[in-house]
């Protein structure tokens, strides 16, 4: 036995810190370090460039070129050329429909790449959430059962004493110690699950989890008192992802729009300025002259025939609109689904810990009146380990129960588009 408590006392060891830190802390935290919101960070970075890109494609371009070339014949005569040239010229987008659908397309993408990100990091809070409750879960899940097994203890010494004198029966040693293994158990599990919990939240925000503050009130701060109809709705309009889903498929449209236009006329003008200086000698001639000249046009192009190819990447951009619009509909209906399950865990959540209040308070009076009766002789041992056992085990299953309705509460509001960790507050 010494043994494992050892082994349990190693597993939770860890250094020492100056300052606990409250979920709000662990939610700031893993925004500095978590690589993989700093991984979204960077990718939305990358799909802001996409205006820029596409309205490029809009603006004049202009270009210098530069050459030189020197010329050696040999037979039938000698012959030595000079040449260079040098070129500047311009062009400018005067009618190209498919470009300005192009650049409207890349403004939806950069914000769709904005409500990506936030999701990202909404979904990286919740874990962390997540992660700070199994903590919690598990630290006060370890201390009822250590106390369980500390009155199994207990009981199994008294049980033994009385054998011996013969004043019980074995069975009393075999429950009490069969409470005893029992509660041993799963201090031994719950020690596991607290290491993991431990090393999860550790891994999301870089805070030395031992120093974790405990939540006292169970509650979420500003939550609002909404029908289910109300969290639908709010849902709908406000859902992050389904805001995200909402851009994909209208970046689909547009890109679909876009491949349509190709089949329509281009215009551009362009203009530019090039000069051709060359020096000539041969055994009886030797010229120098140089050519200069600027011009400037208009240029229109249609395609007539591309062999099939603009009617497929029509095809192509339309049926991945309707795989977009799709998107959205699975989106939508796996979203309502989730606040239709969090609406309920919310509104059973508190009526349950209330009943898991009162089955507490219960259990531990008939702890201490199953003390008096083994006391007295009206009860046995036996009965009370079961009373015991009921006790923690109500202790436990309460300990979940406030967690569970917490996290029910933060995923219906990240739900429905009202999860701002700034003005969150878990209590």
């Amino acid at each position: 036995m010494k043994t494992i408590t050892l082994l349990i006392s190693t597993m939770l060891m860890g250094t020492s810190s100056a300052w606990a830190f409250t979920l709000n802390d662990a939610w700031q935290a893993a925004r500095e370090h978590s690589s993989e919101l700093k991984q979204a960070q960077y990718q939305f970075q990358a799909y802001e460039q996409q205006k820029p890109i596409a309205r490029a494609a809009l603006l004049p371009q202009v270009s210098i070129s530069a050459s030189h070339q020197r010329q050696n014949q040999f037979e039938p005569r000698k012959i030595t050329q000079d040449s260079s040239s040098w070129k500047v010229s311009a062009s400018q987008t005067i009618f190209n429909l498919s470009k300005w659908r192009k650049y409207q397309q890349s403004k939806t993408i950069v914000d769709a790449a904005g409500k990506q990100l936030d999701l990202a990091e909404q979904q990286l809070l919740l874990k962390v959430a997540e992660s700070y409750f199994n903590v919690l879960v598990a630290k006060e899940s370890l201390t009822t059962v250590q106390k369980s097994k500390e009155a199994f203890a207990a009981q199994q010494t008294q049980a033994e004493a009385l054998f011996k004198k013969g004043l019980s029966t074995i069975v009393d040693v075999q429950e009490a110690q069969a409470g005893y293994e029992s509660a041993l158990a799963d201090e031994i599990e719950i020690t596991s699950q607290l290491v993991q919990a431990y090393a999860q939240l550790q891994t999301y925000t870089g805070l030395n989890p031992e120093h974790i503050e405990l939540i006292t009130i169970h509650d979420v701060g500003l939550f609002p008192n909404q029908t289910s109809e109300q969290w639908l709705e709010q849902a709908d309009a406000n859902n992050a992802e389904i805001r995200l889903q909402r851009l994909v498929a209208q970046s689909s449209e547009q890109e679909m729009k876009a491949t349509k236009a190709n089949r329509y006329p281009t215009v551009e003008m362009s203009a530019g300025y090039y000069t051709n200086p060359n020096d000539y000698q041969s055994t009886d001639t030797v010229q120098d002259y140089e050519t200069r000249a600027n011009y400037i046009g208009i240029g229109i192009s249609m395609p007539l025939f591309t062999g099939g190819q603009l009617r497929a990447q029509s095809k192509q951009a339309n049926a991945s609109y309707h795989a977009a619009e799709q998107e959205l509909q699975m989106t939508q209906e796996k979203v309502a689904l989730s606040v239709k399950e969090n609406f309920a865990k919310v509104r059973a959540g508190k009526i349950r810990i209330q009943a898991l209040d009162k089955l507490v308070q219960t259990n531990q009076t008939k702890v201490k009146s199953s003390k008096l009766g083994n006391q007295y002789g009206f009860l046995s041992n036996a009965d009370r380990v079961r009373s015991e056992k009921e006790y923690y085990e109500a202790e436990l299953k309460r300990t979940q129960a406030k967690y569970q309705y917490l996290m029910a509460q933060l995923s219906l509001m990240q739900l429905a588009g009202m999860f701002d960790s700034k003005i969150l507050m878990v209590r």
